[in-house]
């Protein structure tokens, strides 16, 4: 395509881009009937449709098929159907007005449907106006959800063409006027979402004022319309405005993050005979881990920022710890070597379970029960258990013991 055909299509897609974005809609062919239609809907004289028409075609937009019958050039369609679905950004002011005006229609319908003698007409009217607005605003925030999510893409796209700053500065305006305001929109306790909630509660009143329902089937058909629009604001659109305020908080402090560390990398930079200084002390560095591989940028970018801002002493030492000291777990565990020790020192110990509740009273319950089993459990004891003819009752705080009651002797000792 020559320069000047190219400007000449140019100059063609620029004349009733609304038409264009409309054919380009179209999946399969477009009778000229339905062309003409077209034209006329976007106000096009009839002496200017077979020209446009004509236009198009010599162009490349419209390819002219048999039977008067056209199609779309396929880039073209794509081209418009790609940028027609980005959405457009809306101010979210204006999100805010548009919810304030649904406030009041709420509050006009409450009024008309708690009259003495509701008025059907003025009734169907104020739901048909609340249709319209709640259809704006979810229409609305919905394309404004998607230019922002790709604004965020073209950002990242472009990146490396402009400064740190200006992509910084751009970011900042882009959350001042589009995302900051969605705060409120999702707030629970801002008026927006109390009137919405309103809303809900109305449309719940209607739709059990099965009286006016009768007498209208429009109404009906409206109320329904509006139950569906506002559960997709509440379960959807509200999601998507909290997804665009954590993405564009998470963009923001990536980009001051990398400029934090760009403009420490530079001020290092700037006094190297200082900063080697420093790197020949021994320098503490918190990685969690120990490695031979040489740091990456992003390491050794967060060391300069560390240096830059005065986090590091002329010449630092390394920390010193006391190595741990390991002692036995004697006054919480009550091992068999401690027990047979005192019976060995004991050799004849009467009422062996009272024994052990009395002598090791500051010890765990369980290890205590663990201590009183131990001679009934263990394998080639060097003492012989005597069995006691009565039973024997204590009290381990946790859990009450009761057994028939035993004495332990040591072998040393047996048949003195």
């Amino acid at each position: 395509m020559s320069i000047t055909t190219f400007q000449v299509f140019l100059a063609t897609a620029r004349l009733h881009h609304g038409l264009l974005v409309d054919l380009c809609a179209e999946p399969g062919l477009i009778s000229r009937a339905k062309l003409l239609t077209y034209m006329e809907r976007h106000g096009i004289s009839p002496a200017d449709k077979d020209r446009l028409i004509e236009r198009y075609c010599r162009t490349s937009i419209l390819y002219e098929e048999a039977d008067f019958e056209y199609s779309v050039n396929p880039v073209v369609a794509g081209l418009v159907n790609f940028y027609e679905r980005r959405g457009r950004l809306t101010h979210a002011g204006f999100l805010r007005d548009q919810i304030f005006e649904i406030g009041k229609l709420t509050d006009t319908l409450q009024q008309f449907l708690y009259a003495e003698t509701p008025e059907m007409d003025v009734i169907i009217d104020t739901v048909d106006k609340l249709y319209l607005v709640v259809r704006e605003v979810r229409e609305s925030g919905y394309q404004h959800y998607q230019a922002c999510m790709r604004a965020f893409g073209d950002m990242k796209r472009n990146s490396a063409e402009k400064p740190i700053d200006v992509r910084i500065e751009e970011l900042k305006t882009v959350h001042r006027r589009y995302i900051e305001p969605l705060r409120e929109l999702i707030d629970p306790s801002a008026e927006p979402v109390q009137k919405m909630a309103l809303l809900r509660r109305r449309m719940a009143d209607l739709g059990v004022a099965s009286g006016l329902l009768s007498e209208s089937v429009e109404l009906e058909t409206r109320r329904a319309r509006l139950a569906t629009d506002i559960q997709y604001i509440d379960h959807t659109l509200i999601r998507h405005f909290e997804t665009l305020i954590d993405t564009s908080r998470a963009l923001l402090n990536s980009l001051l993050e990398e400029k934090s560390i760009k403009d420490a990398l530079a001020a290092c930079l700037g006094d190297l005979d200082g900063i080697w200084e420093n790197l020949a002390a021994d320098t503490i560095v918190l990685t969690g881990f120990k490695s031979n591989r040489a740091a990456g940028m992003d390491r050794q970018g967060a060391f300069f920022n560390d240096v830059v801002h005065g986090k590091f002493v002329p010449r630092p030492r390394p920390l010193t710890i006391t190595p741990p000291k390991e002692e036995r777990a004697d006054h919480l565990l009550l091992f068999d070597d401690l027990l047979l020790s005192r019976m060995e020192k004991d050799r004849l110990i009467e009422g062996w379970p009272g024994f052990v509740i009395r002598e090791y009273a500051a010890y765990p319950a369980g290890e205590r029960l663990k201590a009183i089993a131990l001679p009934l459990i263990m394998a080639n004891p060097p003492f012989s258990v005597r069995m006691r003819d009565r039973t024997f009752s204590g009290d381990l705080t946790e859990f009450t013991v009761e057994l028939t009651d035993f004495d332990i002797v040591w072998e040393g000792a047996h048949g003195r």
